[in-house]
């Protein structure tokens, strides 16, 4: 009696699992048909290939974005400070009968004598700070030694880093004359040799014999008085004189003796070409006579 009772029992359990599993599947399948398989496979798929190109882009930004930057910083710097050597030159020519001043990108400046050339880059490169001169000039150099500032001549090289000096170095003159004010300068002579200047210091190097004379002079700037108007000759050669003259006045002088090239200067003279040839006539037995506006012949007092 208890057997049956347990297996009817067993049986309408069973029974009701059945009901509740086909219940139960009836549901899944139902909710299976109202889910969009497709659209949200699609839109899966989509979002899949748009991270796709977002990393990509990623990727790629990553490398052109430190190259453009570093073209652009590039060239900003090198438009302001030449990374190299290439630079356009720009050439200053001072005639007969003037004076210029100009100042450099980085502060430096510079005093030309008439009858002067100047070369120097638009800008200056990264390393250096170099000019070219042919002629005469007084240079006010600001100081930086991680950019020394060079002056190429004609027979050598003016190696500065921060000072004031003048320099005459012609093209067509056998001598380079450097005169320092302040600071320090070494120059380089095309054979090798270096010579090393204090404030004071006075070279005269020969371009043909090679030979450098320095001479310490206790006021140096008096060397540089031109910057002023103010010629001074030291010891200077009458022919020399006379060619400075030339210069800074536009003439020719004429020498009619010889006896007329014995002599040497040392003197001031500043104001007008008439003047300077009085007091020139004060300290050497030398007359000058004027031709026309440009020629003036020298001659011995009688």
């Amino acid at each position: 009696m208890r057997r049956k009772k347990y297996e009817d029992e067993i049986r309408w359990l069973s029974g009701k699992m059945d009901e509740e599993f086909a219940l139960l599947t009836e549901d899944i399948h139902r909710f299976e048909d109202n889910i969009p398989s497709e659209k949200i496979y699609a839109k899966i798929n989509h979002r899949i290939r748009w991270r796709n190109i977002r990393t990509r882009g990623l990727r790629m930004a990553a490398v052109l974005i430190p190259l453009i930057a570093l073209t652009v910083f590039y060239n900003y710097v090198n438009n302001r400070v030449p990374l190299f050597n290439n630079e356009e030159m720009v050439e200053i020519q001072v005639p007969r009968g003037e004076c210029m001043q100009f100042m450099f990108q980085d502060g430096s400046r510079v005093y030309l004598e008439p009858a002067t050339k100047l070369r120097y880059p638009k800008n200056f490169a990264l390393g250096e700070r170099r000019v070219c001169l042919d002629g005469a000039g007084y240079f006010i150099v600001e100081k930086n030694e991680k950019r020394p500032f060079i002056v190429n001549l004609s027979g050598g090289q003016v190696f500065v880093t921060g000072t004031s000096f003048e320099l005459e170095a012609r093209r067509d003159k056998r001598k380079i004359r450097l005169a320092l004010d302040e600071g320090k300068v070494d120059f380089k002579a095309e054979t090798g040799e270096r010579y090393a200047l204090d404030p004071g210091d006075r070279m005269i190097y020969d371009k043909i014999d090679h030979l450098c004379t320095i001479t310490h002079h206790h006021e140096p700037r008096s060397l540089s008085a031109w910057k002023n108007n103010i010629i001074t000759f030291c010891d200077t050669h009458i022919t020399d004189a006379l060619e400075k003259l030339e210069r800074w006045y536009d003439v020719c002088f004429e020498i009619g003796e010889e006896g007329v090239n014995i002599y040497s200067l040392t003197m001031s003279v500043n104001g007008s070409l008439d003047s300077s040839l009085q007091e020139i006539s004060k300290v050497a037995p030398i007359v000058f006579t004027v031709k026309d506006n440009k020629h003036i012949l020298v001659e011995l007092k009688k």
